[in-house]
């Protein structure tokens, strides 16, 4: 059995911004701050890194607290859940190319298992997939309410894997996303990686971190099936 990992931002899905707007707004409403422009890259990041390098940025790092940090995530839940809603009424909600295609061959194959690969709360994880008709597809996930270190929310996730697939072995895990930290962090935890080129890096951008497969695109699916096939 192969565990076949999907970040969820850039790789599955677009939002329009959504995300990031409720962010913005959730640690606004919890700490007074404004934020009126990405003021930190947040590609591949945890939201509770996030977080932190806003509160760094701002000067505020000690306003991290248990207490804090759980009324900033409730608040960004309900406010993605609007944000969400908005983006879908739009129609700004982009499924990227190949996607449905390739998470309907893999579903039904039992030579695979999907789970996610997110630096996403599992709660905003499940809201962007529900809202992109995507949410059915997967079983299980490693989330940046797991850990803030995408490598540990990666061995979260293989290890939950491990144990939905039981007692089949898992022959080889499979990180596929579209940032630098994805391959970095994707290595680190002993996972193959996919690199798609299909949101803010190119192709360019990811060659030099070396992912064990690097495509412009998941469309066409052939190139992403065979090297799963072999992997």
């Amino acid at each position: 059995m192969r565990l076949v990992l999907f970040d969820i931002d850039g790789t599955l899905i677009l939002t329009g911004g959504a995300g990031m707007r409720a962010f913005f707004r959730a640690f606004e409403r919890v700490f007074r701050i404004p934020v009126k422009n990405e003021v930190i890259r947040p590609d591949g990041k945890t939201d509770p890194l996030i977080a932190k390098e806003l509160l760094e940025f701002f000067g505020q790092r000690s306003r991290w607290t248990g207490e804090s940090s759980a009324a900033l995530f409730s608040a960004y839940l309900e406010l993605l859940e609007e944000e969400m809603a908005l983006a879908r009424a739009r129609d700004s909600i982009k499924v990227l190319p190949g996607v449905s295609e390739l998470l309907r061959v893999l579903a039904p194959n039992r030579k695979f298992a999907l789970g996610l690969v997110t630096g996403n709360l599992e709660g905003g994880a499940h809201i962007k997939l529900e809202a992109s008709g995507l949410r059915e597809y997967f079983q299980f996930g490693g989330y940046g309410s797991d850990s803030e270190d995408r490598t540990e929310l990666i061995r979260f996730a293989i290890r939950r894997g491990a144990g939905i697939v039981a007692p089949e072995p898992v022959d080889a895990s499979i990180v596929i996303g579209d940032t630098p930290l994805d391959i970095i962090h994707g290595h680190a935890a002993g996972a193959s990686v996919i690199a798609v080129a299909s949101a803010r890096y190119s192709v360019a951008d990811l060659k030099p971190h070396r992912p064990d497969l690097l495509v412009p695109s998941l469309a066409p699916i052939n190139p992403v099936i065979d090297f799963l096939e072999q992997s």
